[in-house]
């Protein structure tokens, strides 16, 4: 795992480096540096240093509130013990809050946490049903419906499209589909990703005339957004095979121990 670590503060972003023995720890010590790397890269997990200042402004956190771009969770440590300020944290765009003095058992738990929510490896532990506008998806049987009417999709087009209406209004990486669906890296499966997208795109009709639309951004990845509310009408599900691989990893594995 990839850490994003903002702080000026070594002593801190060596305590943080132990905690996570096993991760790639990355510190930044402005704002700027870090918004640009978070643009270029992808992170497991951003950490803010409370001591740094946080508010909307910020260029991350403005980021993340103007394009939806929630990829990584992002969590403020060393913040005073109070509920104002704690409070204001959150409304600034902080997924959680690492109070000080900073138990490292605590650090390691909630960041392990907040991963785990924002992770798409997720979708693992939900059902095999799952409805966003008139798209209706069986898992089990590897079916989708759109209005009623049954589509066809390959294996790894249904897991893809999954994948994106299961995060519907959050950008998911081709890093992250890559991962889940092929089990590989994204630039081995690259070419073979964006041809996927393109059946999908026609197949499913993610241009609005379903009331769903499929968005690219650059070094961000897809998004379906629901840009409207449809009756669903009930339909019947076919029976076919579909393999399980998104397996979440263990606490243990994540802290390194």
């Amino acid at each position: 795992m990839k850490l994003a670590i903002l702080t000026r503060n070594a002593d801190l972003f060596r305590l943080i480096c132990e905690c996570f023995v096993s991760a790639t720890c990355t510190k930044f010590a402005d704002d700027l540096t870090l918004a640009r790397a978070l643009y270029r890269d992808e992170y497991s997990a951003i950490i803010i240093d409370a001591d740094t200042g946080v508010n909307a402004l910020r260029p991350v956190l403005a980021r993340r509130a103007c394009y939806a771009d929630r990829r990584a969770p992002l969590i403020v440590v060393g913040a005073k013990e109070d509920r104002h300020s704690i409070a204001q944290l959150l409304d600034a765009g902080a997924d959680d809050v690492v109070l000080a003095p900073i138990d490292t058992r605590e650090l390691a738990l909630r960041v392990y946490l907040a991963w785990r929510h924002f992770s798409p490896a997720e979708t693992a532990e939900l059902g095999d049903h799952l409805e966003r506008g008139v798209y209706r998806f069986d898992r089990h049987a590897c079916s989708v419906f759109v209005s009623g009417e049954q589509l066809h999709l390959t294996p790894r087009e249904f897991a893809i499209a999954w994948l994106l209406f299961l995060h519907a209004g959050e950008y998911v990486s081709r890093r992250q589909i890559a991962s889940n669906v092929w089990g590989d890296q994204e630039d081995i499966v690259r070419r073979t990703l964006e041809q996927h997208i393109y059946k999908l795109r026609k197949k499913l009709g993610l241009d609005g005339r379903h009331g769903a639309t499929l968005r690219t951004m650059y070094a961000h990845g897809y998004r379906v957004e629901i840009v409207e509310a449809v009756v669903r009408p009930q339909t019947d599900t076919a029976s076919a095979g579909m393999p399980r691989s998104m397996a979440g990893d263990t606490f243990a594995e994540f802290v390194g121990i």
